[in-house]
C-alpha cells in the first residue's frame, strides 16, 4: 500500500472513532450484565484542561525550592562519602593526630601560610626540636624532602655554624677561632650567659673562620636538601667582615657549522656583599645569590656569638633539624626568650615540632608524674610567648624497651608518660603525634628490632626505621592537606561542615530503621555475634615473642 492510501486510511479511522464519540450515549449501551461505554472526546479535552489548571497552582518559588533541595541532597551525599573516608582516619588511623578539642582544621592556617610563601616568594621554616632520635637529619630529612617536593624550598635549613654529628644530606667543615657551647649536655659545655639562639647552642668567633658546606654524596633519596639559593647567618653583632664563595653549573652555548651546542661546566662565583637586618639582640647576614648552588665556602672575620647558618632555596619550605642528645625537651625556659623569639621571627617560623620524652620515661613513676606535667606545660608556655605566631606539633616517645627478667618489653612507665604528655599538649593547644601509636603500641620495638627498623638499644631507630617514621608523618600531614583542599574547593566551611553532618546522621538513621510500605520487612540489630568470624579477632596490643 502507497504511503497516500495509508495516512488517508488512519484519517479515516480517527474520523469515525471521532463521530463516534458524539453519537454514542453517554451513558453507555446496556448488553446485559455489561455496560458498553465510549469516551467523549469533549469529556477529554475537559480533563486536560483541568489538569493544566491544577499544574497552574503550583507556586513556582516552592518548585524551584524542591529542586534546590533535591540538587543538595545529592551533592551532600557525594560530600558525606567522602568527609566519611577522611574523619573516619582522623578517629581510628593508627598515624592520626590528637586534635584540642578534636579539630582536624588544626592544621589549616599552616596550610594558607605555605600558599601564600609559594606564590609571594617567602620561605617558611618548620623547626624540628627533639633528643638523639634526630640526631644525623634522622626522621627531618625524610619528612623534608616530600614537604618540599610539594610546596617548594631545598636546603637543609638551619644548621650548626660548628658540627660535630655529620648529617646525612650535606658535609659541613668549619676551621678557625671557634668555640662553641651548648645548653643541652654535659654542664661544661654551656656557656657563662643563657644566649643560645634557635638550635640552643653558640660558636663564638674570636678572629677569622671559614665555613663549608657542600651535597653528600650519599644523599641520593634527598635532591631538595643539597641545593640552597639564599645564604643566612644569625649572629649578635653587625659589623663582621664577611666574604662568600659558591660553585654553580653554567651552560655555555657554542655554535659550529650552524649547530648550537651547549656545554655545562662547573665555575666559582664571589657573591656580592650581604644585606644586613637587625632584630632585638640579632644581626641576620643575608645571601640572595644569583645561581643555585650545593657548594659554598664562607669566610666570616670579628668578634661575635654566631647562631646560626641556614641554607634555603629561593621560596618555599625550609624543615630544620635541631637535635639535642640527652635533653629531655626542658631547656626552652632557661634560654634568653628575646633572642630566641628573634631568631623564629627572623627565620619566619609557623611550625614548631617537639619531639621529647623519652629521655623522661626510665625516671617517671607514679609520684613524680605531676613534676613531669609542670616542666613540660612550663616549655610550651615559654614557647608561645616567644613566638605566639607559630603552630606547635608535640610528638611523644617511640616504644622503647627494656629487660625484664630476661625479655625485652616496653617500659613500664611508657604509657602513663605518654598519657600525660598527650594531655599537657592537647590543654595548651598543640597538636599531638603518638610515636608509640604508629609504631604498633606495646613491644612493638621488638618487631622494629627483627625487620632492622629498630637500634640494638632497643630505643633508637636505625637510618631505615627513622626514614620510615618520617614518611608516616608526612603522609599524615598530607593527608590532612588533602582534607584541606577538599574542604576549600569546595566553599565547605564549618556552618556547611555541620550542615552536611546532620544530612549524613538522618541519612544514616533513616537507613536503619528501613520498613515496607507494607510494614512486612522491619531491620533490627543483631543482639550478638560469633566470637570468632573469617576476619578473625583484633586485640589492641599483641606481645611479640622473642
Amino acid at each position: 500500500m502507497s504511503p497516500k492510501r495509508t495516512f488517508l486510511s488512519i484519517a479515516t479511522i480517527f474520523a469515525l472513532l471521532g463521530l463516534l464519540s458524539f453519537i454514542f450515549p453517554r451513558d453507555g449501551i446496556q448488553i446485559g450484565k455489561v455496560t458498553l461505554r465510549f469516551p467523549s472526546l469533549l469529556e477529554k479535552i475537559q480533563e486536560v484542561k483541568e489538569e493544566q489548571r491544577d499544574t497552574l497552582k503550583i507556586d513556582p518559588e516552592e518548585q524551584i525550592q524542591k529542586m534546590l533541595a533535591e540538587t543538595r541532597a545529592r551533592e551532600f551525599a557525594e560530600y558525606a562519602d567522602s568527609l566519611n573516608f577522611y574523619e573516619t582516619f582522623f578517629r581510628e588511623g593508627p598515624t592520626r593526630f590528637d586534635f584540642p578539642e578534636n579539630d582536624p582544621s588544626w592544621f589549616d592556617r599552616f596550610f594558607k601560610r605555605l600558599e601564600a610563601a609559594k606564590d609571594s616568594g617567602e620561605i617558611i621554616h618548620i623547626v624540628h626540636y627533639g633528643d638523639s632520635q634526630l640526631e644525623g637529619d634522622r626522621i627531618t630529612a625524610a619528612v623534608r624532602e616530600p614537604l618540599q617536593a610539594l610546596w617548594g624550598g631545598n636546603g637543609p635549613g638551619m644548621v650548626p655554624p660548628l658540627a660535630d654529628i655529620p648529617s646525612y644530606v650535606f658535609n659541613s667543615h668549619s676551621i678557625g677561632n671557634l668555640s662553641r657551647h651548648r645548653i643541652f649536655g654535659p654542664v661544661e659545655e654551656h656557656a657563662r650567659h643563657n644566649k643560645y639562639g634557635p638550635l640552643a647552642q653558640v660558636t663564638e668567633l674570636n678572629g677569622s673562620a671559614t665555613f663549608t658546606f657542600k651535597k653528600s654524596l650519599h644523599q641520593k633519596g634527598y635532591p631538595h636538601a643539597g641545593t640552597f639559593q639564599k645564604i643566612r647567618l644569625l649572629a649578635n653583632k653587625a659589623n663582621l667582615k664577611t666574604k662568600l664563595i659558591y660553585s654553580a653549573t653554567v651552560v655555555d652555548t657554542i655554535q659550529q657549522d650552524s649547530v648550537v651546542k651547549y656545554k655545562e661546566r662547573t665555575q666559582k662565583f664571589l657573591a656580592l656583599d650581604p644585606e644586613i637586618q637587625t632584630f632585638p639582640g640579632l644581626s641576620v647576614y643575608t645571601w640572595n645569590l644569583q645561581h643555585e648552588t650545593s657548594s659554598v665556602h664562607m669566610t666570616v672575620s670579628g668578634r661575635a656569638d654566631l647562631y646560626t647558618i641556614s641554607l634555603d632555596g629561593e621560596s618555599g619550605v625550609a624543615v630544620d633539624n635541631v637535635a639535642m642528645r640527652g635533653s629531655s625537651g626542658t631547656i626552652f625556659t632557661k634560654m634568653d626568650g628575646e633572642l630566641l623569639g628573634s631568631s623564629l621571627q627572623a627565620m619566619n617560623a609557623k611550625l614548631i615540632i617537639m619531639e621529647y620524652g623519652g629521655t623522661l620515661v626510665p625516671s617517671v613513676n607514679k609520684s613524680n608524674l605531676d613534676w613531669v606535667e609542670r616542666l613540660l606545660e612550663k616549655q610550651i608556655v615559654a614557647i608561645r610567648e616567644i613566638a605566639p605566631d607559630a603552630d606547635i606539633l608535640f610528638i611523644g616517645p617511640a616504644d622503647m624497651s627494656k629487660k625484664i627478667d630476661g625479655r625485652w618489653t616496653s617500659y613500664p612507665a611508657l604509657t602513663m608518660t605518654i598519657e600525660k604528655i598527650r594531655e599537657v599538649a592537647l590543654r595548651n593547644g598543640c597538636a599531638y603525634w603518638d610515636m608509640y601509636r604508629v609504631m604498633g603500641s606495646h613491644n612493638a620495638m621488638v618487631s622494629w628490632v627483627k625487620q632492622n627498623l629498630g637500634g640494638p638499644d632497643y630505643i633508637h631507630f636505625t637510618r631505615s626505621g627513622s626514614a620510615r617514621i618520617g614518611e608516616l608523618l608526612y603522609n599524615a600531614i598530607k593527608l590532612h592537606y588533602d582534607y584541606y583542599l577538599f574542604r576549600d574547593s569546595h566553599g565547605i566551611d564549618s556552618g556547611k561542615l555541620n550542615e552536611i553532618h546532620a544530612f549524613a546522621d538522618s541519612s544514616k538513621n533513616e537507613s536503619d530503621t528501613l520498613v515496607t510500605q507494607n510494614d512486612t520487612l522491619v531491620l533490627t540489630p543483631i543482639e550478638s555475634a560469633p566470637e570468632d568470624d573469617d576476619f578473625g579477632s583484633v586485640t589492641e596490643e599483641s606481645e611479640v615473642q622473642e
